[in-house]
């Protein structure tokens, strides 16, 4: 029995016709109806890392050393140092964060003195410690939407320096301590100054789920220091991050 004209065609078609180009089709006609239902809507919602959220960060640092030229011809080496580093933000989007920065080194240094003309004394060596403490604003974008993505720091605030060298001779007297009563004793006045400080860093940050983090970033910071210009500092840092 020969079948009817219509049939016959269409069996040559679907002979003809491969299973990958079917498939094909079929996904492209379906693919705009997912994307228009509101379920999938909301599951790319969900699926927000960062929008929205408050985050802190937790971190060792390291810096590293830096050569120093002053005034007058004195010359100091700030040692490589480890420290810590602790930021805030908020998450207005997946890619800007806006928040603060405190972090804390307290670095050895060696320094040449040189005499001031007139003075007969040769140059000096004086080593020590120096304290530095920076607060500062931070804004943050991150380039990638996803989990992973490379991200730019920039901060400006005020850095406090807090040195061991004498800036005058030894002052005597006593005070009233709140828990101990009355003290008395020889003090040292020493060198500190709070100045303005800038600096940029840039990373790698890794959303693990919806509330855990990291970030591993260098980051260079620049202190407008008295007698010595804006030297800049090297800083590496790994942070770990919470999200809430």
């Amino acid at each position: 029995m020969d079948l009817p004209h219509e049939v016959t065609v269409m069996k040559s078609l679907l002979r003809n016709t491969s299973i990958k180009s079917v498939l094909f089709v079929a996904l492209g006609c379906a693919f705009p109806i997912v994307m228009a239902s509101p379920g999938y809507a909301d599951e790319m919602v969900d699926k927000a890392l960062r929008k929205g959220k408050w985050e802190i960060m937790l971190a060792p640092q390291f810096t590293l050393a830096k050569n120093l030229g002053f005034d007058g011809g004195t010359t100091a080496k700030i040692e490589d140092t480890a420290g810590f580093n602790f930021q805030f933000g908020y998450n207005f989007n997946e890619h800007w964060n806006v928040g603060g920065l405190f972090s804390w080194s307290r670095p050895d240094y060696h320094a040449v003195v040189q005499p001031v003309e007139g003075n007969t004394a040769g140059p000096r060596t004086q080593h020590g410690t120096v304290e530095t403490n920076t607060f500062a604003l931070v804004t943050t974008y991150n380039f990638i939407a996803g989990p992973l993505t490379p991200f730019v720091d920039l901060n400006f605030g005020g850095t406090h320096v807090h040195t061991d060298i004498a800036e005058g001779p030894p002052v005597a007297g006593c005070y009233w301590d709140p828990w101990y009563g009355q003290i008395c004793g020889v003090s040292q006045p020493t060198k500190n100054g709070t100045f303005f400080s800038y600096g940029v860093s840039g990373g790698v940050r890794w959303d693990v789920n919806g509330w855990l983090f990291f970030r591993g970033a260098v980051r260079q910071q620049w202190i407008d220091l008295p007698n010595t210009g804006v030297p800049g500092f090297t800083i590496f840092k790994l942070d770990v991050g919470f999200k809430f």
